[in-house]
């Protein structure tokens, strides 16, 4: 239970999920602090920031010495999936270590939490690991926080730690969905593929912010050495995106079949050869096609659904992205 005593330092909280968590923890009176190399994207939460990189090991250092935090939560990290290449995830891994390492300092930290993925276990024959450590990670990006977790879980920290997994994550203040899916949903040239359900685990990002909050005040038995999926109850694919599509032009998202997305795909992956990016690509069309979703509905029976409905999610994201959001887009500038 998080008391008037406590201080949260929160690395990386000027992401996505990072000005989230400020909003809610601004409402719940919490004592923090945002740890980031980049300012607050969010202007009235630049007081809370703190400039710092994790791979600076002594400005780590400082602010632990500074802050002496009682909660860590562990944020910053490389999110794109765009590399194959393992050494461009180092903030991940290196960074980790640095986080992991400087707890282990300080006999004042009693809970730490780290942000993983999703991505660290995918697998069409078994859906989910039989144990918190089974691994099959997808993409370089997974295998990266795959390491993360199993530093984690070797490194004989001596206050609670938990690892929470968020599943593709949407909602206000998400800088990427607006200039690609959610522009092309906007301009008519977002079609589905087939009539076939594909099963996806979504995580409204509010929703995973309260859940998030719920585990830091659960009792110690429900935080220690635990690993949860942060997210919404597994649906159709359709539902999420034609919610948007209506939302966003009124209309419902047309399907056709998947041999045209295939086909695309292919000759996606041949233009990315010579460098031209080009929206669909096999990675992207497989992720579009095939069904991933997570045990989400353990956490949700230990720490809460809160909104489920995902037409007041979607209203409340689209309104953010005609309001405080669409100075951050060109596209969504003058669009009412």
């Amino acid at each position: 239970m998080i008391t008037k005593d406590d201080f949260i330092l929160i690395t990386g909280a000027s992401g996505f999920i990072g000005t989230n968590l400020i909003e809610l923890f601004e409402e719940k009176g919490y004592r923090f602090v945002n740890y980031d190399k980049a300012d607050a994207t969010k202007k009235d939460q630049h007081k809370y920031w703190h400039e710092g990189n994790i791979m600076d090991k002594e400005a780590l250092a400082s602010a632990f010495d500074k802050y002496k935090p009682t909660i860590v939560i562990h944020l910053a990290a490389r999110t794109d999936t765009l590399s194959d290449k393992l050494e461009d995830y180092i903030e991940n891994t290196e960074g980790t270590e640095n986080v992991v390492n400087e707890i282990k300092k300080h006999d004042y930290v009693k809970h730490a939490l780290f942000a993983s993925t999703q991505y660290v276990y995918k697998d069409k024959v078994t859906p989910f690991g039989l144990t918190d450590d089974s691994y099959v990670p997808h993409t370089v990006y997974g295998i990266s926080k795959k390491m993360d977790e199993e530093y984690i879980r070797k490194s004989g920290m001596k206050c609670k730690w938990t690892i929470f997994r968020p599943c593709n994550v949407w909602g206000p203040w998400h800088m990427r969905y607006p200039n690609e899916l959610w522009k092309f949903i906007a301009k008519g040239m977002y079609v589905h593929p087939s009539k076939k359900p594909v099963i996806r685990t979504y995580a409204y990002v509010k929703n995973l912010v309260k859940q998030l909050d719920a585990i830091m005040n659960a009792p110690d038995e429900l935080q220690d050495k635990k690993t949860y999926y942060l997210g919404d109850m597994p649906i159709d694919s359709y539902i999420w995106l034609n919610a948007l599509s209506k939302e966003i032009t009124g209309k419902n998202i047309k399907r056709i079949p998947k041999f045209f997305f295939g086909a695309g795909a292919l000759i996606g992956d041949l233009l990315r050869l010579f460098g031209i990016n080009f929206p669909l690509y096999s990675m992207r069309y497989r992720n579009m096609v095939e069904d991933f979703y997570a045990p989400s509905n353990v956490t949700i029976a230990l720490f809460g659904a809160f909104s489920q409905s995902y037409e007041q999610n979607v209203k409340e994201t689209i309104d953010w992205l005609r309001g405080e959001g669409r100075d951050f887009f060109d596209y969504w500038k003058n669009r009412k």
